[in-house]
């Protein structure tokens, strides 16, 4: 059993406020946690209205089974962020 963890960080430079960095969070991470049963938390940057740091981890059976699920969060991230995913960092533990 091994355990994939993901640190995103996204631009968002349309956010004025926290208030517009807040909705698209909560909506970001509602979805993540529906479609791909992962635990997500904001885990950076709070105070910074348009920078989103997301620590995303999932329990997987191999390391071979962690890379669609990546990918396919990672296609999840930039559909639904409105937003420019900076850096994405993987690891497989």
């Amino acid at each position: 059993m091994r355990v994939l963890i993901i640190e995103a960080i996204i631009h968002l430079p349309w956010c004025r406020s926290l208030k517009d960095k807040r909705r698209v969070r909560q909506g970001l991470i509602d979805r993540l946690v529906r479609r791909h049963r992962v635990s997500v938390k904001e885990v950076d940057c709070q105070d910074i209205w348009q920078t989103l740091c997301l620590g995303i981890a999932a329990v997987v059976i191999s390391e071979s089974a962690a890379q669609p699920l990546e990918e396919s969060i990672h296609e999840t991230v930039a559909l639904h962020s409105n937003g420019e995913i900076r850096e994405w960092n993987v690891d497989v533990v």
